[in-house]
């Protein structure tokens, strides 16, 4: 019987070495690869430099919206509501906010071609500024443009019935929506083709202007790019005009409906939301930054679904109003950093009889009211550890499934803005969803279970560093 007993036992201690093998040797080096390609490594640190903007965009939706908390769906003191409502009426707080998120928000597609174009030129050693200009020139030349008033115009005065204002006003303009999140996906992609053309255009001796030394460098540069920017903006205009002249479709259409959607519908579902945190945690597990690696990609997705629904809550929409769910993870499931390590920390305060562990854990804790865990990750350690590897992964990915599960059924309410990754837990919870009292209290829970799974691996490695000694 122990016979049987010992060869089960190696024979289980066997697999799970060959499974650690192939994914050292097989998925971390794929990972580690598609983390460092140079597209979406330039798509997501373009997002890094625009999410501040971002931050200030949600902070001034939520500062005119926030009384939506107080409505008779919500706390039910209308009075409250109300009185918040006019005082930022009266005191032009409102036409502020207003005012700043139509200079961020509402620019998102603007201000993330400019970014990806830099971004694009550096991993390009090109011209970072110069492909900005030009890839703003190819998105803004290539946005369709809509009837805003008629060429003249004028209204006659009421008591006389005589025509007080006669004058000339331009018929067109850019689509409001072609500049937000709606633009998003339009500007990566366009970006990125004309960095590609652009720069390397830029790099043929054949195609640049030499002038005399005299010259002041900042016009010399001008000259130097000028003949590859006028090739790369005539042939990605002209490209994108006869797309949309032959297919009746402009670009924005044909992003829409064979790219954004499709991904959206694969994306904003319980699967993807498993799969995501899954793959983030198992790479922290092998010391590689599986939020960046993973966040290379899912970032250019779950964005525009993000700002998508900041549009809908500014427009007083709530509960399933409101279109995505799996975007808004992060406030849920990871709590203390990633592995949602908050629960490590309480339980290892609590149980934790391993000196070493609580010395970690003590200079932890005030990181990891902040979503920074990295003292854990590499201290107590988490990576390569058999004992805390299994919490590390199941625990945000049992919490990211709830979670949307959660907001599918409207039980808690979904996330509609932007708030700073730093920002400490329950709080977080409630900013990010505009105020969400629900979800504020359900995050408070989700620590209680992350510390209730957290237990039994802390007294197993209590144990087992008491045999140990």
């Amino acid at each position: 019987m122990e016979c049987k007993r010992y060869q089960k036992t190696l024979h289980k201690f066997h697999g799970e070495e060959k499974t650690m093998k192939f994914l050292e040797e097989k998925f971390v080096p794929l990972a580690a690869r598609i983390g460092s390609q140079r597209h979406l490594v330039a798509i997501r640190d373009a997002f890094v430099v625009i999410m501040p903007v971002t931050i200030v965009g949600a902070i001034a939706v939520l500062i005119n919206n926030i009384q939506g908390v107080f409505a008779e769906n919500g706390l039910n003191v209308v009075s409250i509501q109300e009185g918040y409502t006019n005082f930022i009426k009266t005191t032009g707080i409102q036409d502020v906010m207003n005012a700043v998120n139509k200079g961020s928000i509402n620019m998102m597609a603007i201000l993330l071609v400019v970014t990806l174009g830099y971004q694009m030129a550096k991993g390009l050693n090109g011209d970072g500024i110069a492909t900005s200009v030009v890839a703003l020139t190819c998105y803004l030349g290539l946005a369709p443009a809509v009837q805003t008033l008629a060429n003249s115009y004028s209204w006659a005065d009421k008591a006389t019935n005589v025509d007080v204002l006669t004058a000339d006003v331009a018929s067109g303009g850019l689509a409001a929506n072609k500049l937000d999140s709606n633009g998003m996906f339009v500007g990566m992609i366009l970006t990125i083709i004309v960095a590609e053309i652009f720069v390397r255009l830029s790099r043929n001796d054949k195609l640049k202007i030499t002038l005399p030394d005299g010259v002041p460098p900042a016009v010399a540069g001008s000259f130097t790019v000028l003949i590859p920017a006028i090739i790369t903006v005539i042939l990605v205009v002209a490209v994108g005009t006869y797309i949309d002249r032959f297919s009746g479709m402009n670009l924005w259409v044909i992003i829409q409906k064979f790219v954004s959607a499709p991904l959206n519908s694969v994306a904003d579902t319980l699967g993807t939301v498993i799969l995501v945190y899954f793959l983030i945690n198992l790479l922290w597990v092998f010391g590689l930054h599986g939020a960046n690696i993973v966040g290379s990609v899912t970032t250019p997705i779950f964005t525009p679904m993000l700002l998508e629904n900041t549009a809908a809550y500014e427009a007083g929409k709530t509960g399933a109003d409101l279109p995505n769910i799996a975007h808004g993870m992060q406030a849920f499931a990871v709590i203390g950093g990633s592995g949602s390590t908050i629960g490590l920390i309480i339980a290892v305060l609590i149980f934790g009889k391993v000196q070493a562990e609580r010395t970690v854990i003590g200079i932890s804790i005030a990181p990891g009211l902040f979503q920074i865990n990295e003292p854990i990750t590499f201290g107590v350690p988490i990576v390569m550890n058999p004992v805390y590897m299994l919490p590390f992964i199941a625990g945000p990915v049992i919490l990211a499934a709830l979670t949307y599960i959660l907001m599918d059924l409207n039980i808690i309410e979904r996330v509609s803005l932007t708030a700073p990754w730093v920002t400490p837990p329950i709080l977080y919870a409630f900013l990010a969803t505009g105020g969400g009292i629900k979800a504020a209290i359900y995050n408070a829970i989700e620590i209680v279970l992350l510390t209730l799974l957290w237990m039994p691996f802390v007294m197993v490695s209590n144990k087992q560093n008491a045999n140990a000694e």
